[in-house]
């Protein structure tokens, strides 16, 4: 639709409304279907006709078959074998017998084989056995001789083809690993002359010996000066604290025992072998495992201090701090620890001493492994050299030595290799090719249905009319229907309603509307003038507006029904009354609308034709004299019901209908398009129009949702008849 139609309303989502959202798609694909039956049975018989030109047209033709069987693989591995590859294999083969160049060969052959036949144009079609390699190769063609001949000639030219092709790719094959030969042994040449001048340059005795004996001797050079670094680190912390030193010292010796002298007396001849320095003195030299005679002073002197002072606490437990034997030990203690300072201090210079002994033993160091480093790189970029030269010469004749065998084995192979596709079964005598003519004809038949149905339903898209009350309220939700009307099948015009009648569905549904309006919530005083309109003509208005007068005036309550339609109304040719004096004499004030008033056959119901046609009717209705007019049919009737002009046609009624109370809108179902109901909708709305409902005309009784309507006789007692009509059967009721 061209407007949004979405407008305050009670929203509806339930499993019942969604069946009946079903029953209406299944009922507007019945109604279109019911409308253009004929089209699919054109769009079908066009669909025959077409096939039945085609297989009439089609000339005569004759079939012949042969068949090719392929086997093996054909590809090469290092085991020197050939194999096809399975997964393009049998495409390839269907494709080249299939091509344009494989026809013009055996179209040439034909020819220079047998130049006494007339050329025919033959159709080839290659199909693959399923689940097997074999081809089978079908001929197509006008002239039976010349097709069998033709395809002959194909298969022949196809493994030609096929060997010629085999041919080259060996010859290029084997060319492409010659060539790869004679550049191996060129390469395997290169090293063996790079190889042979090495051994000429140098001593290759030295080199091949294998090992570097500038390497080793400069590994012993390294470790010791890494030794004598780790001495010269040990000494660094034991000058910065000599008395922890000496306790480390003293514990190392506790652990070791008498094994500790004897180290340090081996050490003494060991000065280039040790791993820590060592310095030469008239005492013991020092050591990580020997000890000198300041160390051995040291350690002694600090025994008779841990004496002394034992014996000081034993002695201070039984005597006083002034008792001469506490004095003289006390003294002696004193005594020893300056002496003991005197062993720190010689230690320490002991130390200073043999640190700087080991710094020049680390610079010695030092100079023979920088002068060893540049013999031993030497030596090793030598021996580096004749491996590398050593291993390319090997790797080249080991390269050269593969490859010359397995170009023997190709060439041993090309020589005894034999085509892996060969001829099953050559071309059969052609026949005709007599087509069933039934199948061709079912599928024009049913191709011709599906594309009218799919052009039904593409024209279904475009057609917005609604068909059912759930398409109505799926377009507008926000519309409130106050009942429905179904569709009267009779021929001609609709006859209003009458007391007792036995239309009892489309009596049932006037009385619907009529509670509706009766006992809806209008949210303040009900209405008591009514305007029923619609969107365009022909949407059954009138007749809806004088059944549901008729329906109100049977219900006791006294109805005035006026006809607003100035133009075209027919309210009174239903009632069969004079259609002037009435409505416009009135709104031109050459009578009074009392005076217009025509009384009709149902009781309380009075009605107020349309009158003259006249111009400027939008003037009129818009005028006090209408206002007045509106004001006194109120109070004398129940209800003022006006049957007016359709929206979109004038604008009669989009002037009048704010001044009533409510107004209701007709929609013909299967007639109407919702886009001119949205229109129509939009424009009284933004006129201000209080619309109070919907009524949806002509609706089709079949649909489920509503079923209910039809048990509407049940409620019906059965009229008395006579002897003659009871023998009418008792289905007469509804």
């Amino acid at each position: 639709m061209e407007q949004n139609l979405t407008l305050p309303g009670p929203a509806q989502s339930s499993t019942l409304s969604r069946i009946h959202e079903a029953s209406a798609k299944f009922q507007r694909y019945k109604i279109l279907l019911r409308r253009r039956w004929w089209f699919l049975l054109l769009t079908a018989s066009i669909g025959v006709c077409v096939q039945a030109l085609r297989i009439a047209g089609r000339p005569q033709e004759f079939r012949s078959l042969a068949k090719l069987v392929a086997g093996g693989q054909l590809a090469f591995n290092d085991n020197v074998t050939w194999r096809e590859q399975q997964a393009d294999f049998y495409g390839t083969i269907i494709e080249t017998i299939e091509s344009a160049e494989m026809k013009r060969r055996a179209l040439e052959r034909v020819r220079a084989l047998n130049p006494d036949v007339k050329d025919a144009e033959v159709e080839i079609r290659v199909a693959q056995t399923k689940g097997s390699a074999i081809f089978n190769i079908l001929a197509t063609g006008s002239e039976p001789k010349y097709t069998k001949i033709f395809l002959d000639a194909l298969l022949d030219e196809f493994i030609a083809f096929r060997q010629s092709i085999r041919e080259q790719a060996q010859g290029k094959v084997l060319q492409q690993f010659l060539q790869e030969v004679v550049t191996k042994q060129k390469l395997m040449e290169d090293s063996l002359e790079r190889l042979t001048k090495f051994k000429a340059a140098n001593n290759i005795l030295t080199i091949t010996n294998g090992n570097n004996l500038a390497a080793q001797f400069l590994g012993n050079l390294e470790a010791q000066r890494e030794s004598q670094r780790t001495t010269l680190e040990d000494l660094r912390l034991a000058i910065a604290n000599v008395n922890a030193a000496m306790e480390t010292r003293e514990r190392m010796l506790s652990a070791a025992g008498a094994g500790a002298t004897a180290g340090a007396t081996d050490s003494k001849g060991g000065e280039n072998m040790q791993p820590t320095g060592t310095v030469k003195t008239s005492e013991t030299s020092p050591g990580r495992n020997g000890i000198t005679m300041a160390e051995q002073d040291y350690l002694r002197t600090k025994s008779r201090i841990t004496g002394l002072k034992t014996k000081l606490d034993s002695l201070l437990i039984q005597f006083k701090q002034q008792h001469p034997n506490v004095q003289d030990v006390t003294e002696e203690l004193a005594a020893q620890k300056a002496l003991l300072a005197s062993y720190a201090e010689q230690i320490e210079q002991e130390m200073h001493t043999q640190m700087a002994d080991i710094q020049r033993r680390v610079q010695v160091l030092d100079a023979q492994i920088l002068d060893k480093q540049k013999d031993a790189l030497d030596l090793g970029g030598k021996i580096a050299e004749h491996d590398k030269l050593e291993k390319a010469a090997e790797s080249a004749k080991m390269t050269y030595d593969k490859l010359f065998e397995k170009v023997e084995g190709i060439q041993s192979v090309f020589n005894s290799q034999a085509d892996f596709v060969a001829i099953q079964e050559r071309a059969i005598p052609a026949y005709e090719n007599v087509e069933d003519a039934v199948l061709p004809i079912v599928i024009g038949l049913v191709a011709g249905m599906g594309v009218g149905i799919v052009i039904l339903l593409l024209f279904d898209r475009l057609d917005d009319r609604m068909n059912s009350y759930s398409e109505f309220q799926t377009l507008f939700p926000g519309e409130a229907v106050l009942g429905q009307v179904p569709e009267q099948r009779n021929r001609g015009d609709v006859a209003l309603l009458r007391p007792n009648d036995d239309r009892h569905l489309y009596a049932e549904a006037f009385r619907n509307i009529r509670s509706s309006i009766l006992f809806k919530n209008w949210q303040g005083k009900p209405p008591k003038t009514i305007l029923i309109t619609s969107a365009v003509p022909n949407e059954g208005k009138t007749t809806v507006t004088s059944n549901l007068a008729v329906t109100m005036a049977l219900a006791g309550a006294r109805v005035l029904l006026a006809d607003c339609d100035l133009r075209r109304g027919g309210v009174s040719e239903l009632f069969k009354l004079p259609s002037t004096p009435g409505l416009s004499e009135a709104l031109r004030g050459k009578l009074h609308w009392r005076d217009a008033v025509q009384e009709t056959s149902t009781r309380n119901l009075d009605l107020l034709a349309r009158g003259d046609v006249f111009d400027q009717t939008s003037e009129m209705l818009l005028s006090k004299t209408a206002e007045e007019m509106l004001r006194e049919m109120s109070e004398e009737y129940d209800y003022v019901i006006f049957d007016s002009a359709p929206v979109l046609v004038a604008d009669d009624t989009a002037s009048f209908a704010p001044k009533l109370d409510s107004v209701l809108f007709v929609v013909r179902m299967s007639s109407t398009m919702a886009r001119l109901s949205g229109k129509a909708l939009d424009l009284l709305y933004e006129r201000q129009v209080n619309i109070g409902g919907v009524i949806l005309n002509r609706s089709s009784s079949n649909l489920k949702e509503y079923t209910y309507y039809n048990y509407a006789s049940y409620y019906y007692a059965p009229a008395k008849s006579n002897p003659q009509q009871d023998a009418e059967p008792a289905a007469a009721k509804s």
